[in-house]
């Protein structure tokens, strides 16, 4: 009797069997030892912080594992036989689903409840894991991924003990962490007019809460390293999908130092920036068009990983965009992308409203010359510009020829973590020239769909690049993809030169990680405090200005109290309610200042505005008033606004004064 089709087309379908994919555990547990057993020589104290990514990832699968439960598979079933594959994607969209659910509780105002999801997912993951583990073979091939895993986990626990030392930088100390933290403390989001980061799209910050919770600013940075393993899982996935049904032995080990090349890479796991959030979702997305460009399209998981994008970057669209482009390239129904796109769009619509209703602009501050808007003007907007690398306006010819010599030998035009590394840079060149090198050389359509598909998206995310800001990190995805082709081009050559081009290959890796090592202790002194010989409290006290001013402020202001800050912009370590604007907005203090006849008038509103305390960085003030014009004032009356700023200090009680950095109480009278 003759089969339905539907029944057919499955039962002769060539789908692989698990012996014939590589099994990823050995790698990741000999990885993990690395990392663990390193963690435990040089700092036993930091072992506990391990629990923090281990645990994020976890509840990342179980969220994964809950939407295949729910819906049915998400994925082609030939997946399920493709281990790394299915682990990675079922991370990806776990993340976009816990990132969803936080955003969502925030906004309702149950932000802190969010914390019982990843808790019940994780348990969700645990039990799944030992309902249906099966014993690693021993096998060659099993003593080939442990060594790998050596080398893969040399390069975890290299960004793991530079990720795990306290927070200094600048624009984690100013938002990255006072939005989770707020969040933990109140429930709800922060929406400041005097922060334009509060009014976009955070889901990343959100997740760094859990650690932030369990571990405090430690166990943020730990949380931020799930992403950064996740993405790791996600190029490796990426560059299995394009080389199957072959297998290539040496690929981990490939990939380990292909990553560890890129200093902005390794970076992206050692400080909480939202592009590795971003990068995770595109390469997870683009994975997924791979392998389901000539099967059933699972326009789900690729709809909740682009909702993802959107909801970590403004940037996100452009990179959908690129990726709706290679999509099509790829063979995917208008239809099955229409799909992804409204999941996309019902995953970051409660961000972009949450933008409108607040500030009059869906997506602040980008688009506040089409929809107006109070609280960004033209005076913000060319700060943030000012702010941010720039090859031209508009790029000549000349420039856009120079831009990938120029990201090789003078990384520090592009912005902060800017050193990509040659081989990202010339992997996305060789991604613009793909379909040039492959099409004359093979006839087969699927080869010749993902040349096509790599192009596209790379030179549509790239214009968007350029015409924003050549900053090197925002470029992160494509930057990844570069990494990845890496390997797989050295798949394409003849053993002799595959050897040399590995050993090479492996030389750009350690290069990567020395440049990596340096140009962070160039900048944030860290080499003592990664490697355990400096204390976190020498450390702070040492690189922090207000260090011990803050902590004076945690142990001695109640915490009720509200605080002014003045010159001072980075409010995390006081950990108080706190008015900090951002350099690119105006500081309220400017217009109080106008209004009031004298000093006293001028106290009497600060007081009134329900604010309890100050905090005066003297040398922070210099820099921000000079470099961004903050309390700087202008015209007729510019001496006696000035002179009226400089009284208020006389008439506030001094509490305590640190390196500059003075606290105030606000008399209760007078």
């Amino acid at each position: 009797m003759r089969k339905p089709d539907n029944l057919r087309i499955e039962s002769t379908t060539a789908m692989p069997t698990d012996e014939h994919q590589p099994d990823p555990r050995p790698l990741f547990l000999s990885a993990l030892l690395v990392v663990t057993l390193g963690t435990g020589l040089l700092d036993p104290s930091r072992l506990v912080l391990l629990l923090v990514p281990l645990s994020l990832l976890m509840a990342a699968h179980g969220a994964g594992l809950c939407l295949d439960r729910a819906v049915g598979p998400v994925l082609p079933l030939d997946v399920r036989a493709r281990p790394t594959l299915a682990l990675a994607t079922g991370i990806a969209t776990g993340t976009a689903l816990l990132g969803l659910i936080a955003g969502l509780f925030g906004m309702a105002g149950y932000y802190r409840w969010a914390g019982i999801a990843v808790i019940g997912c994780g348990l969700y993951s645990a039990v799944h894991t030992v309902r249906t583990v099966r014993p690693i073979t021993h096998s060659i091939d099993t003593v080939g991924a442990v060594g790998q895993g050596l080398v893969v986990g040399g390069v975890w626990l290299t960004a793991w003990l530079w990720a795990t030392i306290p927070p200094m930088f600048y624009d984690e100390l100013a938002y990255h962490l006072p939005i989770p933290q707020y969040a933990l403390r109140t429930g709800s989001l922060p929406a400041f007019p005097w922060s334009y980061f509060t009014f976009m799209p955070y889901a990343s910050d959100l997740l760094l809460g859990w650690g932030l919770f369990l571990q405090g600013d430690l166990g943020a940075r730990a949380a931020h390293m799930a992403s950064w393993i996740a993405v790791w899982l996600a190029v490796w996935a990426l560059a299995e999908t394009a080389l199957f049904p072959r297998r290539v032995a040496w690929l981990g080990v490939a990939l380990a130092c292909a990553l560890g090349s890129s200093p902005t890479f390794l970076f992206l796991g050692t400080l909480p920036f939202a592009e590795s959030a971003l990068s995770l979702a595109v390469i997870g997305a683009g994975t997924v068009l791979v392998v389901a460009g000539s099967g059933p399209s699972p326009w789900l998981a690729v709809g909740l990983l682009w909702g993802l994008a959107a909801s970590v970057k403004l940037s996100g669209p452009l990179w959908i965009v690129a990726e709706t482009a290679a999509a099509l390239a790829l063979g995917w129904s208008a239809r099955h992308l229409l799909l992804a796109w409204l999941v996309m769009i019902g995953t970051a619509f409660p961000w972009w409203a949450r933008a409108w209703v607040l500030t009059g602009d869906p997506i602040y501050p980008m688009g506040y010359r089409w929809f107006g808007g109070h609280l960004w003007n033209e005076a913000s907007q060319a700060k943030l510009r000012g702010d941010l690398p720039s090859i031209g306006s508009p790029p000549t010819l000349t420039d856009l020829l120079r831009l990938p010599y120029d990201m090789v030998v003078a990384p520090e035009r592009f912005g902060s973590a800017s050193d990509a590394g040659i081989l990202a840079v010339a992997g996305v060149c060789i991604a613009l020239v793909l379909p040039i090198l492959v099409y004359p050389s093979t006839h087969d359509h699927t080869a010749r769909r993902r040349s096509l598909a790599c192009c596209l998206f790379v030179a549509i995310a790239g214009a968007g690049w350029i015409a924003t800001s050549t900053t090197t990190r925002f470029f992160a995805p494509a930057l990844l993809l570069g990494l990845a082709l890496a390997p797989l081009l050295l798949t394409r050559l003849r053993e002799p030169i595959q050897a040399i081009s590995l050993v090479g290959l492996a030389l750009l890796g350690i290069a990567g990680l020395t440049r990596f090592v340096t140009e962070h202790d160039n900048v944030f002194h860290s080499r003592q405090v990664a490697l355990a010989q400096e204390a976190r409290e020498a450390y702070l006290a040492r690189m922090v200005d207000h260090a011990e001013s803050a902590h004076y402020v945690r142990d001695r202001v109640p915490p009720d109290a509200r605080i002014l800050f003045i010159g001072e912009t980075r409010p995390y370590y006081f950990d108080r309610p706190a008015l900090a604007p951002y350099p690119f907005h105006e500081h309220p203090l400017a217009q109080w200042v106008r209004e009031a006849a004298s000093p006293e008038q001028l106290r009497n509103r600060i007081r009134a505005e329900g604010l309890t305390h100050v905090v005066l960085n003297t040398g922070e003030f210099r820099r921000v008033h000079d470099l961004y014009k903050v309390l700087d004032f202008s015209g007729p009356e510019e001496r006696v606004l000035d002179l009226r700023l400089k009284e208020l200090p006389r008439l506030l009680t001094l509490l305590f004064v640190k390196h500059n950095v003075y606290v105030f109480q606000v008399p209760s009278g007078g």
